[in-house]
């Protein structure tokens, strides 16, 4: 199967990808600068407030409202993508994440510090130093699975789920083919399968909604599918915890 785009621009992967190499390459800055780009275009689209959702769902004006009180939080994040059988394309992130103007960011992959954004300064490391991409690219085009994107989303295909009470949470699902559901997911996570047809495909939807505080814990979510060239599978999973509980991000002290 021939794929003409397949993007991770959720955490403007070529930082990422990079920093696990020891030699960073002009096509390495070329590549990241056109994510970068990618990534802030998306952000535009999709970035509106909250309050701007109409609805009539109460509670869905429960998430929204308590979303807006949110201003800092935790998110563990693991993507996966497979493609005709190949290897498979992952991606995972344990993000510290702090609202303002510009957002903090303080983001580790395989253990690792990797990417921290303070203050409009935004440096990751490449494997051997921190490099700065202050130029670049800021933490709200890092990073694209925020709370706030993951309200929208949820806004987005609330009508499409079944909720059932478990606890202390609420444990929002579907499961079917649904091409809106897809591609609100796909838009969320940043993927994109390029010229596959991923107009038929089967999604697999959980996400839990605290009870009481009307904060969304986490997502998971699977889908996979197949065209004429062959089959495709998807797989994202976010859990938010440590709301407005992070504590200070601070810029690594080489470069400090």
């Amino acid at each position: 199967m021939k794929v003409s785009r397949y993007l991770f621009a959720t955490l403007t992967a070529t930082a990422i990808l990079a920093g696990c190499q020891e030699d960073e390459t002009q096509d390495n800055q070329d590549n990241m600068d056109e994510t970068a780009e990618e990534a802030a275009q998306e952000s535009q689209e999709t970035e509106r407030s909250l309050s701007d959702i109409e609805t009539d769902d109460e509670s869905l004006s429960e998430v929204l409202d308590e979303a807006e009180e949110i201003d800092s939080y935790q998110a563990v994040l693991d993507l996966e993508a497979v493609v005709d059988g190949g290897a498979p394309e992952k991606l995972a992130a344990d993000v510290r994440f702090k609202d303002g103007e510009p957002p903090s960011l303080h983001l580790k992959s395989e253990g690792e510090d990797r990417t921290i954004s303070k203050d409009g300064e935004t440096y990751y490391n490449n494997g051997t130093e921190w490099v700065d991409i202050s130029d670049s690219v800021g933490a709200d085009q890092l990073y694209h699975v925020t709370y706030k994107n993951a309200v929208r989303s949820f806004a987005e295909i609330k009508g499409e789920l079944e909720a059932v009470e478990e606890d202390d949470a609420v444990i929002y699902s579907f499961e079917g083919e649904n091409d809106d559901v897809f591609k609100t997911f796909e838009s969320l996570f940043a993927v994109e399968f390029g010229a596959i047809d991923t107009s038929v495909i089967q999604n697999d939807v959980e996400i839990v909604v605290g009870k009481e505080d009307k904060l969304i814990r986490s997502i998971e979510y699977d889908a996979e599918g197949e065209d004429a060239e062959g089959e495709y599978e998807l797989s994202g999973d976010v859990d938010f915890t440590s709301f407005n509980d992070v504590g200070e991000i601070e810029l690594p002290e080489a470069v400090q």
